[in-house]
């Protein structure tokens, strides 16, 4: 499909997305914790609200500098509301693709970004020559292929998953990016790429089960409603998936496990820029 088809998909709708405010540095990007220091200076592509980047800001100090990005224009005002006290932190609305700055950055980290994008080799190499010779590219994100649940989730749900990844892969995102990493950091001449597993899993036993497992429900209700309108399911089937996936939570739900990969690399201090 086309570009713009990919575009229309991945952009966030404009109801609220509590999955975003639930993110921060230590629970969903901890990769990236051993690299943070004062007087760093970070991009953060794809920022969203900027949960995670303002928790980067607080890491850098006032001698550092944070940047987010991101395509939306609402995720972007929302992310401004809260700068307040971090002048070192500041968003801007852009797309990767169009970005331009004369600036790099000792750390570039992009985190469930590149599972949204139809074109995530360009993305990556453009990410790579906004990073100083010598620093750091950070790649955070899954492949939704090896999701598990235990025991299996109701069927509604299943078919709403089922529809979730193919709406996705018609669009021409790669539903098993996270694998693809290491080949796409090799193929473009990042060195010392390092890959660490950062499955997310929560169990009923533990306190927190209920929110994060229903993450799938919450995607039903935000993400849902786009794929009723592309025909890849009807609202009767979304609104079911909802409903029986929470009466699963609430019962038989016993575990969820989602499969992320950090992928990391150093750009050459010999190497030219290429933009």
């Amino acid at each position: 499909m086309s570009n713009e088809t990919a575009s229309r998909r991945a952009a966030m709708p404009t109801v609220a997305n509590p999955i975003l405010e639930r993110r921060t540095v230590e629970n969903s990007n901890r990769n990236l914790l051993k690299h943070l220091k004062p007087g760093l200076s970070v991009l953060d592509v794809g920022c969203g609200s900027g949960a995670i980047t303002r928790g980067l800001a607080e890491r850098v100090g006032t001698a550092g500098r944070v940047l987010g990005i991101d395509p939306g224009e609402k995720l972007i005002a929302e992310a401004q509301q809260h700068t307040a006290g971090l002048p070192q932190l500041a968003f801007q609305q852009a797309d990767l693709f169009h970005f331009e700055t004369e600036e790099r950055f000792d750390l570039v980290t992009c985190a469930r970004v590149l599972q949204w994008l139809n074109r995530p080799e360009e993305a990556l190499v453009r990410m790579k020559n906004l990073v100083k010779p010598g620093g750091i590219l950070a790649v955070l994100d899954y492949n939704h292929e090896k999701i598990e649940w235990t025991p299996e989730p109701p069927k509604a749900m299943q078919r709403f998953y089922g529809a979730f990844l193919k709406w996705r892969q018609d669009a021409g995102f790669d539903n098993a990016i996270a694998d693809h990493l290491r080949d796409l950091f090799e193929r473009n001449g990042l060195e010392n790429i390092t890959v660490e597993p950062q499955v997310e899993r929560s169990r009923k036993a533990e306190a927190g089960f209920a929110v994060a497992s229903r993450i799938w429900a919450e995607v039903a209700e935000i993400r849902g409603p786009q794929l009723v309108k592309d025909g890849y399911l009807s609202e009767e089937d979304r609104r079911q998936a909802i409903e029986e996936y929470d009466q699963w939570i609430a019962a038989t739900g016993e575990s969820m496990q989602l499969y992320l990969l950090a992928v990391e690399g150093r750009r050459s201090q010999q190497e030219e820029e290429k933009m």
